[in-house]
């Protein structure tokens, strides 16, 4: 007699739900392995797996006790629990195999699918066979054949959304939301196929049925037991995953809280003091200084700024190397700070130059100071490995005789400095007018800057950025040359600052930005279209209210696709006016343009404020990677920077790599991609073509797997 079989709506809604809330919770603990330490990722892997698997089983059985017969039910304990230990152990091993690695080829996904699909499989049918209510089972093939498909592509979603979703990338949380609806959804779609390919009968009479009553109970466990069975095992579990989810959820954020906090104040001691020396570096240097000239304009007096300069340091660098040029500029930085006051503020500028800022005090008393520095500086250095011989020459300008801003004090000094070397080294002398002035403030060469741009004598030359991991060429970074009918080809440096000062840089700016998108599009047509290209924008240029406007401009008219840009901004010019820049830069990143925090250490460096900026990239500044060393604490900072840079799915690009050990330094920390002289310089347009055409676009670097791939 065949049997009638209803269902129970609220249990068909209970199974799905169940389908959901595990699915979420796999995707969940998946999302954690990308994010966690090596021993930690092992447990989500695991976890993400069970969570999965007792789900699926749980869902089964939920789902079957939906269906309701005219006979008396009871399940086989050892079936049931085979089914139980089938559905755990191929999610478990699944989800390992889907999301251990960087990437998912395709032969992984499948293999995984495949497994995971049979696990489902197995489970479901096992459990239709733990049935024990003395009836017959008939089967429609193409159903059950309809039902195996349903689970191997409900399995290579499942297992691909976990490997997509694993970021914590923003919006990923409803993003979990959804692809636990499919997910869930899937699985429920498998399950209920299956069932429907089943019809049941039993004898006409239900005698038999009555009769074996007592036999069933004691082999078997009834429809309430199972039921409580299953409820219990999965709000339990599902319980203590989204517990511990919960935990380490705000573990996370206590410890990144706790690193950024201290990463912050290693940077400021960074961003101010020398790490080599110890003594003030150029920015503390600036800050003294305005301190000196708000003081003295206030109390009428003055003060001296002094700058210095090893003589034949170079010299000292190409013979010895430059760990001896190190220890020598340690000493030299004792032997000056033995011959100052407390009052007195010495800083390293960078090389071989030192500023010393003498306040309050009268010409005698900074002549007699500076002349003993240099006679000071000439006994030679007998404590290093070497016997070492240098000089020192020194220029002084003094406020308010030689200027009134910290810009004009720092230039005479300097030019006084360079008339001293120019004149034999190994001295001093006070800025005076008849000195040579060959600076930006010279009117020839600002008449010259403003007539560059409508010359045609500025020119975009570009840097390559290697990735890494893959060991190729992936972009270029585009950087500003003016080739001056003269002097050459002229570094941002020499003229930069006179175009902000002027405002010119507001129309180079242009130029810049549409210069570089034709050299994309011309790349592109020639087949080039996985290059990427970062531009600078400057302070001026990011203040602009239509910047937004002329950058878009640019991309639609040389058909660009935005994901192929990069804009760089500064730390400083980002956190300058927050609200703006998240508001501005949100809508670049909708785009698809790559935001970039460049120069990063060298500013504010308050990684809490810049989790607020939708900056996918992250360029650690040049003066890090210079004096980076094994046992030095900058491999600590950069170490730290780059691990938080990850951890809020930023990718690292380092800056000014010039040696093999600074390169193998960093690529070992984790940091994919690679920029510098080591690899190559700054190209003329034809040399990058050169370079393409030859395609030499691999590296050979010994790269760490940890290193995180940057998106297209």
């Amino acid at each position: 007699m065949m049997l009638y079989v209803s269902w129970d709506p609220i249990l068909i809604g209970i199974s799905f739900l169940v389908a959901f809330i595990a699915s979420f919770v796999a995707l969940d603990s998946a999302g954690k392995v990308a994010t966690s330490e090596p021993r930690s990722a092992i447990f989500w892997r695991f976890s993400g797996g069970a969570t999965l698997g007792i789900g699926i089983w749980s869902m089964h059985y939920v789902g079957m006790l939906a269906m309701k017969m005219p006979v008396m039910m009871h399940y086989d304990l050892e079936l049931t629990l085979l089914s139980f230990i089938i559905a755990m152990l191929t999610s478990i091993l699944a989800i390992n195999i889907a999301v251990a690695g960087k990437t998912l080829p395709t032969k992984r996904l499948l293999f995984a699918s495949v497994l995971l699909g049979t696990g489902v499989v197995s489970m479901h049918y096992l459990g239709m066979a733990s049935m024990m209510g003395f009836i017959t089972i008939y089967w429609n093939v193409a159903l059950i054949a309809l039902s195996v498909a349903i689970a191997f592509i409900s399995a290579w979603v499942a297992l691909w959304l976990a490997f997509s979703l694993r970021q914590n990338t923003h919006g990923v949380f409803i993003n979990r939301v959804f692809a636990a609806l499919v997910m869930g959804g899937s699985i429920s779609a498998m399950h209920y196929t299956a069932m429907s390919a089943a019809t049941f009968s039993s004898d006409g009479s239900g005698v038999v049925i009555r009769s074996h009553a007592t036999t069933l109970m004691s082999h078997g466990v009834g429809e309430l037991g199972l039921s409580l069975w299953v409820a219990t095992t999965t709000l339990v579990i599902f319980g203590i995953m989204l517990f511990i989810s919960m935990i380490d959820s705000q573990l996370r954020t206590s410890r990144l809280t706790d690193s950024l906090r201290q990463l912050n104040q290693q940077l400021e001691k960074q961003a101010y003091y020398d790490p080599l020396t110890g003594l003030a570096n150029r920015s503390q240097l600036d800050n003294l200084l305005d301190l000196c000239l708000s003081k003295a304009s206030e109390t009428r007096s003055t003060f001296a700024l002094i700058y210095m300069d090893l003589d034949r340091f170079k010299l000292v660098n190409d013979a010895w190397g430059h760990h001896i040029g190190d220890q020598l500029l340690v000493a030299v930085a004792g032997r000056l700070s033995a011959c100052i006051s407390e009052k007195m503020s010495l800083a390293r500028l960078g090389g071989d130059e030192f500023t010393l800022l003498v306040p309050d005090t009268d010409e005698g008393e900074v002549e007699a100071l500076v002349k003993h520095m240099v006679v000071t500086l000439q006994q030679p250095f007998c404590e290093l490995s070497h016997v070492i011989n240098v000089s020192l020459s020194a220029g002084i300008s003094y406020y308010p005789q030689h200027g009134d801003t910290a810009h004009e004090l720092k230039l005479k000094a300097d030019t006084a400095m360079y008339s001293v070397k120019q004149e034999g080294r190994n001295s001093w002398a006070v800025f005076h007018a008849g000195m040579a002035q060959k600076t930006v403030d010279d009117p020839l060469f600002l008449q010259d800057l403003s007539q560059a741009l409508p010359r045609g004598q500025f020119e975009l030359w570009y840097q390559p950025q290697y990735h890494a991991p893959e060991h190729k060429l992936a972009g270029f970074e585009a950087l500003l040359r003016w080739r001056h009918p003269t002097q050459g080809v002229l570094l941002p440096a020499t003229f930069l600052p006179m175009l902000e000062k002027t405002g010119l840089i507001i129309s180079v700016g242009r130029w810049v930005i549409d210069a570089a998108c034709k050299q994309l599009h011309h790349w592109n047509n020639q087949g080039f279209q996985y290059l990427t290209l970062s531009i600078n924008l400057s302070p001026s240029q990011f203040e602009q209210h239509d910047i937004y406007d002329q950058i878009t401009d640019s991309l639609q008219r040389y058909h660009i696709d935005p994901m192929q840009l990069t804009l760089e901004i500064t730390e400083n010019t980002a956190l300058k006016n927050l609200e703006r820049s998240v508001q501005l830069l949100n809508q670049f990143a909708q785009l698809g343009i790559t935001v970039a925090i460049d120069d990063f250490g060298t500013g504010y460096s308050n990684m809490l404020m810049l989790k607020r900026l939708p900056a996918t990239e992250l360029k650690i500044d040049r003066s890090f990677v210079k004096d980076i060393r094994d046992n030095s604490r900058n491999v600590k900072i950069v170490s730290t920077i780059i691990d938080i840079a990850h951890s809020m799915n930023m990718h690292v690009v380092a800056e000014g790599i010039e040696t093999a050990e600074q390169q193998a330094l960093l690529t070992n920390m984790g940091c994919a991609y690679l920029q510098g002289f080591l690899f190559a310089r700054p190209l003329p347009v034809d040399k990058v073509a050169v370079l393409l055409q030859q395609k030499r676009f691999t590296l050979s670097l010994e790269c760490s797997d940890s290193s995180q791939k940057k998106p297209a």
